[in-house]
């Protein structure tokens, strides 16, 4: 009984490349000359072998997502990154919180017209209400425009980002106050 071989043709098309078409013709012919493999023998012992362990390469892999995840969140995460200060504000605190002070970084506008920035706030506690606190740009004395929110730590320490969509020069200072509240804690 002669044995049909599997025809080339059927088995890959006529689309191929030429060079790609005489390199699986090659090993079409290798494989057709080749024994086949020894039946097995009845009773012999099949052995089942154990997938080997890549725990060498798992763990480099971890390893990689956990460091590739970390620079993107500093990326993300450090919005001050790259950006031009355009000034500095220093508050001081009122009798109200004599202990306090803030910092309030001014980035340069942005080209919707928004002035990102960050204040740092020491020495304030949190609010007993548990509110959070208030940053206000002042006119003549009266808070004119919110510009965000912020709580403090235990210590009283506060480092957050916030952003002014406002014009400056129609404002005369800033103020800290608690929510819901008009006494200033910090002013400039």
């Amino acid at each position: 009984m002669s044995e049909r071989h599997p025809d080339f043709d059927e088995l890959v098309g006529a689309e191929l490349p030429a060079p790609e078409r005489e390199r699986l013709l090659r090993v079409h012919e290798l494989l057709l000359q080749a024994e086949p493999p020894p039946e097995s023998t009845p009773g012999a012992i099949v052995v089942e072998l154990r997938p080997r362990r890549r725990r060498g390469v798992l763990v480099a892999l971890a390893a990689t997502f956990v460091v590739a995840a970390f620079a993107v969140g500093v990326a993300v995460g450090d919005r001050s990154a790259g950006r031009d200060t355009d000034f500095v504000v220093a508050m001081e605190g009122t009798p109200a919180a004599p202990a306090a002070s803030a910092s309030l970084v001014v980035y340069e506008i942005d080209d919707a017209g928004n002035w990102p920035m960050e204040v740092t706030v020491e020495g304030l506690p949190p609010a007993e209400s548990g509110l959070p606190y208030e940053l206000w740009l002042t006119k003549d004395g009266e808070l004119t425009a919110l510009c965000g929110y912020f709580k403090t730590d235990s210590g009283g320490s506060a480092s957050v980002p916030m952003n002014a969509p406002y014009k400056f020069k129609e404002h005369d200072g800033w103020v800290v106050v608690e929510e819901g509240s008009q006494t200033p804690l910090l002013t400039t």
